[in-house]
């Protein structure tokens, strides 16, 4: 009967011990414009408790708890979520077609509120035409160019040609590199359309070209391309 009490007893103290290293947190954070502040509402936000495990080699992250959470009107949003001694906020924001995001693990305290800051994108529709075709070799490449900020390239429409497709390839110590496609075009007929989501920070908005014809390889930037951050801003390259 005394085994029986003390094992009880020590059942006990584990629970205890337990209950009071594993409590729920509750997590507030809010996701808004770096430009003015204001809150963006319907923003996908994944959040993650965490802790660090172990030491020195066998230093390993655990994760506790996630959910992914919706911020409201004001682009506010909180989660409750198993907390423990030394655990800290994980955050992925992956953005969406009108606001950029990361997508990468963003580490917080745990007792600090979160601020998210994004730009809204500002869109462009850049088309591409060859209007002084010398021959099949004429050759054009360009990207959108705007400082040290990343660019979204949306998507590619042909109209003549199709611009430069690089298959899936096999790399010599295994594992595969690839398919990807490039802003370039080898030959006369050259009517494409390129999408770009740029970022409203943004230090410059221009395009950056390297063209090649009857031998001659140039290449320079456009001047800043005139936009309007709520419209899609077409814009002519021709070469």
């Amino acid at each position: 009967m005394k085994k029986s009490h003390l094992l009880l007893l020590f059942f006990l103290i584990l629970i205890s011990c337990s209950s009071d290293d594993a409590i729920n947190a509750t997590i507030n954070g809010t996701v808004q414009r770096a430009l003015d502040g204001n809150g963006i509402a319907d923003q996908s936000v994944i959040v993650m408790t965490r802790k660090h495990t172990g030491s020195g080699l066998f230093s390993t992250i655990k994760e506790l708890d996630r959910t992914e959470v919706i911020t409201d009107v004001n682009g506010n949003f909180s989660a409750a979520l198993i907390n423990e001694v030394g655990a800290f906020i994980t955050i992925v924001h992956q953005g969406d077609d009108d606001y950029s995001g990361t997508g990468i693990y963003t580490d917080y305290p745990i007792n600090e509120p979160i601020i998210i800051e994004v730009d809204k994108f500002i869109k462009f529709k850049i088309s591409v035409n060859n209007t002084n075709p010398i021959d099949g070799n004429d050759f054009i490449n360009i990207d959108f160019f705007a400082g040290l900020i990343n660019v979204k390239r949306t998507d590619i429409e042909n109209f003549g040609i199709e611009n430069t497709y690089h298959p899936e390839e096999q790399l010599p110590g295994g594992g595969t590199i690839g398919p990807w496609e490039e802003t370039s075009w080898t030959g006369i007929d050259v009517k494409s359309i390129i999408y770009y989501s740029v970022p409203e920070t943004a230090e410059h908005f221009k395009i950056r070209w390297i063209m090649k014809k009857n031998g001659i390889e140039t290449d320079g930037f456009t001047d800043e391309i005139p936009h309007t951050i709520d419209q899609v801003n077409p814009f002519a390259f021709q070469y």
